[in-house]
C-alpha cells in the first residue's frame, strides 16, 4: 500500500477514534429534554407551580405530606406536616429558613446547601438551557449525565436516552469536609396540562432510602418566561 494510502487510513481511524471518545454536546441533550418533557411554551408552566405530596416515610412509620411552592429559578418552599410535627422550610436566592411549629431559625452552612440543592434538583430543562456554561455532560450505555456546579455545589441530572426524561439527579455538598450525596429518583411520569411531570420520587440520604413520594394533586401559578 503506498505511503499516502497508509497516511490517509491512519488519519482516518485516528479521527473516528476521536469522535467516538468524544463527550456529548451538551446543548443537544437539553434541546431534545425540552422537547421531550412537551415543548418550550408547555414547559414555562413549570416556572411557577404549587404540589402536594403525599410522604411515605422509609426510616419511621410516621406519614406525612408535603405542600410545595416553586418559582424558578430562584425560590422554593415547602411545608412539611406529620401528626406530630409541622416543618415549614422557605429559600429565595441566598437566604434560607426553616420554621418548627412556632421557632423559627435562619439556615446556614450545609443547613441551607441541602435547601439550595432541592430546588437545583428541580430545574426544568429551560432553566438547565440557561445554564448551559456551567454544565458538562457524559453519557454510559442508557444515559446522559449532566452535570451542573453552582459554587461548591454539583447537581447531576441521570437522562434516559429512551425518551431524554429525567431518570435521576444526584446532588452532592460538603459536610464536615466530605461529600454528602442526596438521590432522588423520578418515575410513573404522566402528561399535565402539556408538560411531562412526576407522579413518583424516591429519595436517598447517602445510601439510605429515606422516603417515597407520590402527587396528590398540581396547579401552575403565573410567573415571567424563561428565555434562552
Amino acid at each position: 500500500m503506498p505511503l499516502f494510502a497508509i497516511l490517509l487510513l491512519t488519519l482516518t481511524l485516528f479521527t473516528h477514534g476521536l469522535l467516538a471518545n468524544a463527550a456529548p454536546d451538551a446543548n443537544v441533550i437539553v434541546h431534545r429534554m425540552i422537547v421531550a418533557y412537551g415543548g418550550e411554551q408547555n414547559l414555562q408552566k413549570l416556572n411557577a407551580y404549587e404540589q402536594l405530596w403525599k410522604i411515605e416515610t422509609k426510616t419511621t412509620d410516621t406519614n406525612g405530606t408535603d405542600a410545595r411552592m416553586v418559582m424558578m429559578p430562584n425560590s422554593l418552599s415547602t411545608k412539611l406536616i406529620y401528626p406530630n410535627k409541622t416543618e415549614t422550610r422557605m429559600l429565595h436566592n441566598n437566604y434560607g429558613s426553616k420554621k418548627f411549629d412556632s421557632r423559627t431559625i435562619t439556615a446556614k452552612g450545609p443547613m441551607l446547601d441541602a435547601m439550595k440543592l432541592q430546588l437545583m434538583r428541580l430545574y426544568h430543562p429551560l432553566v438547565l438551557q440557561q445554564k448551559l456554561s456551567h454544565i458538562t455532560a457524559l453519557e454510559n450505555t442508557s444515559h446522559y449525565v449532566l452535570t451542573l456546579t453552582q459554587g461548591s455545589l454539583t447537581a447531576q441530572y441521570i437522562v434516559s436516552k429512551e425518551n431524554y426524561l429525567i431518570d435521576k439527579v444526584v446532588g452532592t455538598l460538603q459536610m464536615g469536609g466530605a461529600p454528602m450525596e442526596f438521590v432522588t429518583l423520578y418515575e410513573d411520569y404522566r402528561p399535565f396540562q402539556g408538560v411531562m411531570v412526576p407522579y413518583k420520587e424516591v429519595k436517598y440520604a447517602g445510601s439510605v432510602n429515606t422516603a417515597i413520594m407520590h402527587l396528590q394533586n398540581m396547579h401552575f401559578l403565573t410567573a415571567p418566561k424563561i428565555r434562552h
